[in-house]
């Protein structure tokens, strides 16, 4: 079954920059970020954090990111071994919904809820930085409360944290950096995707599958169809 079309697609790649590829909300407003090879090598395919203060994107949220019910959030990462934010929902200050690299390696998400209080955190524990680039993605299921990590495809934890759960979705994002907190993430960042239903891993695999090869990318905004022309992948 064909994924739903994403609220946003940044493919933070050469051609895009920051923006979101069909406009539908507003661009990403960068600070010390700078472009490096994507996931499969292609030039230009991804933004790169220094894991410094003053390293990421932050993107304004008018209310197009804002997805309060069910969700999930996608992106190719290629962690370099310091903590900090993938998708972090609130600048600076409570915290909103994140997606975040802890303890060097772990994927790490907390569905917090609308006022800012917490619901419990899901950890995955085995991200390995020699295999390099990884699609991870997290989501919630308002209906069942079901909250799931993933990693290229694959369900590798899963928690129910309630139902009915109105998530704190509502501020701006940033990406690499949250004010006041010292971890600052450093790696590359790719295709982040933000939808507002949950997708199953059959999905979220034929999502990955079209982005993996190396080459110049193209997308169709009305089925979400990414594909490439195929060439040799270069060693990053």
């Amino acid at each position: 079954m064909r994924a739903k079309e994403p609220i946003a697609l940044y493919p933070l790649d050469g051609a895009h920059g920051t923006k979101e590829v069909n406009d539908r909300v507003a661009a990403g407003v960068p600070s010390n970020v700078y472009l490096a090879p994507g996931p499969a090598g292609n030039v230009d395919g991804s933004h790169e954090f220094r894991g410094t203060a003053n390293s990421y994107i932050e993107f304004p949220n008018g209310g197009g990111l804002d997805v309060p019910n069910s969700m999930t959030m996608l992106c190719w990462v290629f962690p370099s071994g310091r903590d900090g934010p993938l998708f972090n929902y609130r600048a600076s200050g409570s915290w909103g919904v994140h997606l975040w690299i802890v303890n060097r390696f772990q994927l790490f998400v907390r569905f917090t809820k609308r006022d800012y209080s917490f619901t419990n955190a899901l950890l995955h524990t085995a991200l390995k930085p020699e295999e390099g680039w990884k699609f991870v993605g997290a989501s919630y299921d308002q209906a069942s409360g079901d909250a799931k990590l993933l990693v290229d495809g694959v369900e590798v934890q899963s928690l129910n944290i309630g139902a009915n759960i109105q998530l704190a979705t509502q501020d701006s994002v940033r990406m690499g950096v949250k004010g006041g907190d010292a971890r600052y993430f450093r790696g590359r960042i790719a295709q982040m995707q933000i939808y507002n239903t949950v997708l199953t891993s059959e999905q979220i695999m034929a999502l990955k599958d079209r982005t993996q090869l190396a080459g110049k990318i193209a997308i169709n905004s009305f089925n979400l169809s990414l594909w490439t022309q195929p060439c040799v992948a270069i060693q990053i």
